[in-house]
């Protein structure tokens, strides 16, 4: 019976590896979607600025198109950073080339790529896992950034 209890065991974690690998690939199938929507939206301000500016409309219907142009632009940036970084690449900050996530450099302008800093533990100083509310190492409660800013601000 053991055997038969090994078998359910892997069958079931396997059963979960494949249900999370599905669940990625759902949420990165409705960001592709959502970038495409965006760059839609891109395009229909874009005509219509150009239609404001045709038409010479007001100065201020003028910029507030621009700044909406402004906000998808960056609603852009920010979708196509996770699904960069769901494919394991990084951008080059200098050229735009794909580049493989562990690239210290890019392999087209040279560039040096930078690393973004892993949390670690305070108390021991182990690399904590993104998300972990406590160290795996030592237990000690991780420290949020997000929430010590405002307690500082307060008792200013």
């Amino acid at each position: 019976m053991a055997i038969f209890d090994d078998v359910v065991v892997n069958a079931k974690t396997a059963a979960s590896a494949v249900s999370k690998k599905a669940g990625e690939l759902y949420d990165l199938s409705k960001l592709r979607i959502t970038l495409a929507s965006l760059r839609s939206e891109l395009n229909k301000l874009y005509q219509t600025l150009g239609e404001a500016v045709y038409n010479e409309s007001a100065a201020e219907e003028v910029e507030a198109i621009k700044l909406e142009i402004s906000e998808t632009k960056k609603n852009i940036l920010e979708v196509e950073k996770i699904l960069l970084a769901s494919r394991s690449t990084v951008k080059c900050p200098r050229c735009g080339q794909k580049l493989n996530k562990n690239a210290a450099y890019c392999y087209v302008c040279g560039a040096e790529i930078p690393k973004e800093p892993k949390p670690a533990c305070v108390k021991c100083g182990a690399e904590l896992i993104d998300g972990a509310a406590f160290c795996y190492k030592c237990g000690a409660k991780a420290e949020n950034k997000a929430e010590e800013k405002p307690e500082e601000k307060t008792e200013e």
